[in-house]
């Protein structure tokens, strides 16, 4: 198919070859980087991409400002800064972003799609091209079947479970908005694959200072989440998943269900839910973010889970060490409500009041 992305989709879809192709002949060295205003000017740039992917909602891309050549410099230099950090769980954050990113402006801007049209429909052809250049080969409404269940591994949706699907001649029917979502998982994959890159140290050293800024807003970022919650109100079922998570034994699948849908509930950040698990045994940390991210709304359903009722716990046996307290509610929300609203004793409860720190930086 042929395809000529136009200066504004280059610098939607940066991770195209096309895109850096194009930037590279207008960079063809970093040193103007550190020389002079323009170089500063973009490395806030991407510093300031960074930061969105730590603090913005996947709804609200940001308008594009700037030239289309810093728009997609910024996206390899994001990428170069984010190495120096060495934080997987920051890296992580990047590409999801990128990823949302795409999938925003696939979905969001369609008058400036170039269309092609045949006798079923009207098609993208820059859904059809990005789909071929990161190599999928997504025809209209089907995707072959090795693609399609590489892909959908990571989602949990029912609706993409191949028992639901329509599978003839090897390949898998989807829908338009499907296409859509598939291309983003693909890619973040992609994107998170290539990092970290191994970046010269003295070229580190030179962005040392918009690093430390990083670091700064990501700390605030973590704490801000972490300020609310009170780990001295937690009901006993919940203080005892916590304490097992310690001493690193690997919980149930009900156990994480529960554990994860009441620490989002209560305002717990899904990136430091999912770095309580880090202590497992078969710990793996894009594994337990995607699923942290699909019981918390983060996924692709953006359906949010609520934490199952006492007697489901009961249930599941991880009603344990229960007290005076839980006898009177029927839910762990409730007691977790209820012990915030009770009156301090003393010190007693400013004792478990604290804003719990940060991953460090070193620690990974």
């Amino acid at each position: 198919m042929d395809f000529s992305p136009s200066a504004k989709e280059l610098s939607h879809f940066p991770f195209l070859k096309k895109a850096q192709d194009h930037v590279k002949v207008r960079f063809s060295s970093l040193d103007f980087l550190f020389a002079d205003a323009r170089g500063q000017a973009l490395i806030d740039r991407a510093l300031g991409r960074i930061q969105d992917a730590i603090t913005v909602k996947k709804t609200n891309v940001p308008d594009i400002t700037g030239s289309v050549d810093d728009e997609i410099a910024s996206y390899a230099l994001a990428r170069i800064i984010v190495s120096c950090v060495h934080d997987k769980t920051l890296v992580d954050r990047l590409t999801r972003y990128e990823a949302e990113r795409a999938y925003y402006f696939l979905v969001n801007e369609e008058e400036w799609n170039q269309k092609f049209q045949d006798g079923e429909g009207e098609y993208s052809r820059l859904c059809i091209a990005i789909a071929q250049e990161l190599g999928i080969q997504i025809t209209k409404d089907r995707i072959p079947l090795v693609d399609y269940v590489e892909l959908v591994a990571p989602l949990h949706q029912d609706r993409f479970n191949l028992i639901n699907r329509r599978l003839e001649r090897g390949f898998v029917d989807i829908k338009k908005d499907e296409r859509y979502e598939l291309l983003r998982e693909r890619i973040r994959v992609l994107l998170r694959r290539d990092l970290p890159h191994k970046v010269p140290p003295s070229l580190c050293e030179k962005l040392a200072p918009g690093v430390a800024q990083l670091k700064k807003v990501y700390q605030e970022k973590m704490l801000q989440q972490f300020g609310t919650v009170e780990e001295s109100a937690f009901p006993p079922c919940m203080q005892t998943l916590i304490t097992a998570l310690t001493a690193g034994t690997n919980l149930t699948h009900a156990g994480r269900f529960a554990l994860t849908t009441f620490l989002h509930t209560i305002g717990m950040d899904a990136n430091a839910i999912g770095q309580l698990y880090a202590r497992s045994p078969d710990f793996d940390l894009e594994k337990t973010m995607y699923q942290v991210e699909h019981i918390t709304g983060r996924g692709g359903s953006g359906t949010e889970y609520t934490t199952p009722a006492c007697a489901a716990m009961r249930t599941t046996g991880l009603c344990i060490h229960s007290d005076a307290l839980c006898e009177k509610v029927s839910h762990p929300l409730s007691y977790y409500k209820a012990q915030k609203r009770a009156p301090v004793k003393g010190s007693q409860k400013k004792s478990g009041e604290h804003p719990a720190a940060p991953p460090t930086q070193s620690s990974r």
